[in-house]
């Protein structure tokens, strides 16, 4: 679907794309995006009385340092990485670590069943608004459950809009020989 508006200036326009009434990102050329109150980040237009688009006065950066499942979120110590889950796993965790982040940034990691259908979308923001920051990181994760189907489930991961990678993960029936494997995905 196509929509034209007329922008007036001196006017804040925000906008955010739905897809298949589930999915919602960001776009990745916005000239800038703005977060909200309650968490969310939308792409914004804006004109100045001289009908000029405003931009950022800096470059917004963000970049993938670390990508990587494991089955809890785990701020110090030992992580290991793995890609079989089992039901003994309460749930199926994304750790990112960005690093040279300037800007604000919008995160979101579409899990899909083994089946191919759309389970859910999780999004989160990352920001450093005065100068580029290193080690940020943020935790993307669903819950296990009896009533989620078994199987090699996927993940599309975007930053700003724009698509970055596609992973996989398997949750298994029972107890999968050796659970946490070294396997990680490189970015």
């Amino acid at each position: 679907m196509c929509c034209e508006l007329d922008l007036n200036p001196s006017d804040i326009y925000r906008y955010i794309f739905v897809i298949d009434d589930n999915i919602r990102l960001i776009d990745w050329a916005a000239p800038f995006t703005l977060p909200t109150e309650d968490g969310q980040i939308f792409s914004c237009i804006a004109i100045n009385a001289s009908g000029e688009i405003l931009t950022y006065d800096f470059e917004p950066s963000i970049y993938v340092k670390d990508f990587g499942f494991c089955s809890d979120t785990v701020e110090s110590g030992e992580l290991i990485y793995k890609r079989a889950f089992s039901r003994r796993d309460e749930k199926v965790c994304v750790r990112i670590e960005y690093k040279d982040v300037l800007g604000f940034h919008q995160s979101s990691i579409l899990w899909y069943k083994p089946n191919g259908e759309f389970f859910v979308q999780s999004s989160g923001i990352v920001w450093s608004d005065d100068e580029r920051m290193d080690n940020i990181t943020e935790w993307h994760y669903i819950q296990i459950s009896d009533e989620m189907p078994t199987g090699k489930w996927k993940v599309k991961f975007f930053i700003d809009g724009l698509y970055i990678l596609e992973d996989y993960f398997v949750i298994t029936p029972g107890v999968y020989g050796v659970e946490s494997g070294i396997l990680k995905t490189n970015v």
